[in-house]
């Protein structure tokens, strides 16, 4: 097999960098649009009359029921497409991974915005979790896995330290909460099980490139050890959370600053 040349291994990595820009320009723009969405459903169903919130109720649950049957359908055209290579195939394989994410969203926003309505609660953890899932987008696009992976534990545990804290004063809320912080901790728990895994395959999982050669594995069991005390000490205290916030949101920062550092 000949070697490339380096005019060939050079329009590789441009082609590789291109595509990666598009990726990221693709998500912000899907990310600007469900935020966008999700205020006009906050300003109809939460702050709006009477008459926009019934309307907005119908709309929603009548959405989620219809995302869900799209979900299904799209998921099921493509496992039947998935193995064929032909390029009439392909594209339907697309459009049906685009239809069952379109799916999954209506039935997800729709149920937690219907489900939970009191002082727009659900509307609001809605508008406050997708900007927060297209960074991490951006992060896993642009950064090192280890760098998503520390992000991940940190965003989910700001996130289940504010919806803990929301819980203390939200009797409706209290009970899912506290399962779902409780799962929360278990997802930490995971991470860094899985983390040693990787560590002992030097970087792969079955075979596969997970974290970078020169991975500081110090930094990642620091950041879940971390988040896990804190997701702790507010299902515990839920009192000091508004504190635990600015303390994780700190830890966040700091860490996004060292593995930038590092990518120069």
């Amino acid at each position: 097999m000949a070697k490339k040349t380096i005019s060939q291994k050079r329009a590789e990595r441009e082609e590789r960098e291109n595509r990666t820009l598009r990726q990221i320009f693709n998500v912000f723009l899907l990310g600007l649009a469900v935020e966008c969405y999700l205020l006009i459903v906050y300003r109809g169903y939460v702050t709006g009359s009477m008459s926009s919130i019934m309307l907005w109720y119908q709309f929603l649950r009548y959405g989620a029921v219809a995302g869900l049957v799209l979900a299904v359908a799209a998921a099921i055209v493509f496992l039947t497409v998935r193995k064929k290579t032909e390029k009439k195939e392909k594209r339907l394989r697309l459009w049906s991974a685009w239809g069952f994410a379109l799916g999954v969203f209506l039935a997800f926003t729709g149920g937690i915005m219907t489900s939970f309505f009191d002082d727009g609660t659900g509307t609001i953890a809605m508008c406050v979790l997708f900007p927060i899932l297209t960074v991490l987008a951006l992060i896993f696009l642009l950064y090192q896995h280890e760098c998503f992976l520390c992000t991940c534990a940190l965003s989910g545990t700001l996130f289940t330290v504010w919806a803990r804290g929301g819980s203390f004063i939200s009797s409706p809320w209290r009970i899912p909460i506290i399962v779902g912080t409780v799962f929360g901790a278990i997802l930490l728990v995971a991470a860094a099980v899985m983390s040693r895994k990787v560590q002992q395959g030097h970087g792969k999982l079955k075979g596969v490139r997970i974290f970078s050669a020169d991975c500081d594995y110090r930094v990642i069991y620091g950041v879940i050890a971390a988040g896990l005390a804190a997701v702790v000490a507010v299902l515990a205290v839920p009192g000091i959370a508004y504190y635990l916030m600015w303390a994780v949101g700190i830890l966040l920062f700091a860490e996004l600053v060292y593995y930038t550092t590092r990518l120069m």
